[in-house]
């Protein structure tokens, strides 16, 4: 039987102490997000103002962290979040979760305020709680520093927040490590309330599998499949930003506010093979991994230089490039440092800043509401001059600073139109045009639209795909068929991999079989595909229940029209239906052929665009007319989502059917509800 605690540290006492996690807590969530999940609920949290002392703050790491497992390291986040009053979760890879493990703890409760500022010291022996007063006002850099000087030990491993999270910026977040943030749903200010500016932890504690041989065997069977997976090997080489241009010819990558189709001189500029190019100066891994997605890079020349900083991730380069007709790579690598220094996540600032220059061009704003900056698209300097005007929340920023939904309400004028959000969380940088199960599980996700706890993009592109689950090819991106049962699946086996606290990178080339042998040689203990399955849609179903708490209903489960209409301005670029029809072709599964691939890409990667409108010249694919893919661009959500009631048993309003959580083991949530 497996046997964990965590540390419950209460501010408001200056008390810390350890409590153990029920077994059959962890046979039912496991760990990682579904334990942050379960401890989070139990706290009663759903009746906490998202900005009060009485919010709890739970971190949590998984049963595989600390193992040489890929992609084993990311730490997992939960509380109820200031963007969006529902339940708020983030999640960061890194050296901080491995570390958090190596104390002896599983996870971190964090409960009430310090009269000032402190930080929670985590340690072999228990935690202290320190004065952090001539910390606040820091920037995240300079903090990680500083505590680290403290220690005496530059391997003591930080999350703090920074200036936007002391300022109650409802989307700051929380860096764990320079080149790793939790980002989404405002887990900074959630801290910044709390007058907590940091955690740090420092383990000595080793990682002991329970079949030393079995774990031996089955790390090299997970390490050969990633060898030999294209698009970990892509990231490597380029970056999550490496497929940029090829979202671009489907439409996927917002540009404009979500109002252009394509705009591929923009993405030309900014994708990660010209990165990778122009000023790429390194790579970084999370904790034993091969992977090393992240990006170093140097900017010798221009207003922007900088000298092996951190560089964009996807998010960003579309954020703060595409979003905003901003195409100065150098630009966007400013705003990326800028963002992680504060202490703010980059896709709703980025959004917040599209959302407001959209509002300069209504006259719903004017230069002296925005301090003297004239917010344009393409404006470098405006633009990044507003990310520090919502970290200050200075101005025009004090407004910024709620986020687009609030911002919408505060300054009307029909602005809810064009503040793409849903549940008050900013969309992410895929398009549910060019993928039309995105709307549904935007849609339907319990923290705000949500791109990392499922696997709608890649099941859609065709690049992988879980029989075990029924998740077979190949599903059209451009239709309603079967989206929803497919994204109840799907979901499931996002929220089970982040229950393990696994980089979605390296799982996606998994098996829910291969998940359990890791399971097993782990912990001892065999879970077959259903028993792990229903850990992922407990996990769903504990999260949905705590909304219905917070009142939410089936009105929130929206997806905003600028979001699923056809374009406004441009036409997408017709190359959609030859490049789905090419993703049914299965991708090579020799590992040579993989690699040659690779070596390939970054020539032919520049002509991606010529060769596909070649091959739709030559070959019998069907051409679509401008009608026809505006047709085609417009998700039947509403369909979808009667469909996903019914598949998952919600009720009209979205409520969670007694049967349901019962037969799930939600015993617990059937009595909050008072089902």
């Amino acid at each position: 039987m497996r046997t964990a605690k965590y540390l419950k540290a209460d501010l408001t006492t200056g008390k810390t102490s350890d409590e153990p996690i029920a077994p059959a807590v962890l046979e039912d969530f496991i760990g990682g997000v579904g334990l942050a999940t379960a401890l989070l609920f139990e706290s009663g949290a759903y009746g906490a103002e998202p900005l009060s002392p009485e919010n709890t703050f739970v971190l949590a790491v998984g049963p595989l962290t600390g193992s040489m497992f890929p992609g084993n390291s990311r730490l997992e986040i939960a509380f109820r979040s200031p963007l969006t009053g529902g339940f708020g979760s983030a999640s960061a890879g890194g050296f901080f979760g491995p570390e958090l493990k190596k104390t002896g703890y599983e996870a971190i409760v964090i409960t009430g305020r310090s009269a000032s500022p402190v930080y929670l010291f985590v340690g072999d022996g228990g935690a202290e709680i320190l004065d952090a007063a001539s910390l606040w006002g820091m920037d995240t850099y300079a903090t990680e520093e500083e505590i680290r000087r403290r220690h005496n030990d530059k391997n003591v491993r930080v999350a703090c927040i920074g200036p936007a999270g002391e300022n109650l910026v409802r989307f700051a977040c929380l860096m764990a490590g320079r080149h790793n943030y939790a980002a989404r749903g405002g887990p900074g200010a959630v801290l910044g309330v709390k007058n907590l500016k940091a955690i740090a932890v420092r383990g000595s504690k080793k990682f002991e599998p329970a079949d030393k041989g079995k774990y031996s065997e089955t790390v090299a069977k997970i390490k050969k499949k990633l060898d030999s997976d294209l698009t970990a090997q892509t990231y490597s080489a380029y970056g999550t930003d490496s497929t940029m241009e090829l979202g671009m010819m489907v439409s996927d990558v917002p540009t404009r506010n979500w109002r252009v189709a394509t705009w591929f001189e923009g993405a030309e500029k900014l994708n990660g093979i010209t990165m990778a190019k122009t000023i790429l100066s390194g790579r970084k891994s999370c904790f034993a991994c091969p992977v090393g997605c992240k990006r170093v890079v140097t900017v010798k020349d221009g207003a922007y230089r900088t000298e092996n900083a951190v560089g964009p991730e996807y998010e960003t380069a579309a954020s703060f490039g595409t979003l905003l007709l901003n195409d100065d790579l150098a630009a966007v690598c400013e705003a990326n440092r800028l963002c992680n220094t504060l202490g703010m996540d980059t896709i709703s600032a980025g959004s917040t800043i599209a959302f407001t220059i959209e509002a300069f061009e209504k006259g719903l704003i004017t230069a002296k509401d925005a301090g003297g900056v004239r917010p344009a698209w393409g404006d470098a300097a405006a633009i990044l001059a507003l990310i520090g005007k919502i970290a200050r929340r200075e101005g025009i920023g004090d407004k910024m600073a709620e986020g687009t939904r609030r911002m919408s309400e505060m300054i009307g004028g029909g602005s809810a139109e064009f503040a793409v959000q849903s549940k008050g969380m900013e969309l992410p940088m895929h398009d549910p045009r060019a993928y039309h199960s995105l709307a549904l599980a935007y849609a339907t996700s319990p923290r705000g639209a949500c791109h990392i706890k499922h696997m709608n993009i890649v099941i859609e592109m065709g690049v992988y795909f879980y029989p075990e689950l029924g998740i077979k090819r190949h599903y059209h991106p451009l239709s309603r068929e079967k989206k929803a049962e497919m994204t109840a699946r799907s979901e499931e086996l996002g929220f089970l991999v982040s229950s393990l606290a696994l980089c979605m990178f390296t799982a996606w080339c998994l098996s829910v079989n291969d998940i359990s042998d890791m399971l097993e040689s782990t912990t001892g203990v065999r879970m077959d595909v259903e028993t792990l399955r229903r850990v992922g849609e407990r996990t769903l179903f504990l999260q949905r229940a705590f909304n219905t708490l917070c009142g939410f209903t089936d009105r929130d489960d929206s997806i905003p029209l600028r979001a699923v209409s056809p374009h406004p301005e441009g036409a997408v670029s017709g190359l959609d239906n030859i490049i789905f029809n090419l993703t049914k072709t299965p991708m090579p599964r020799n590992p040579g052929v993989r690699r040659v691939m690779l070596r390939l890409m970054d020539r032919i990667a520049p002509l991606q665009g010529r060769l596909i409108k070649g091959m739709g010249k030559l070959l019998p694919f069907r051409r679509l007319n401008r009608k026809q893919m505006e047709a085609k661009e417009n998700p039947d959500f509403e369909f979808m989502k009667r469909e996903y009631y019914r598949v998952r048993s919600l009720d009209s309003r979205g409520v969670p059917a007694r049967e349901k959580l019962l037969d799930l083991g939600l015993e617990n949530a059937v009595e909050a509800l008072k089902l």
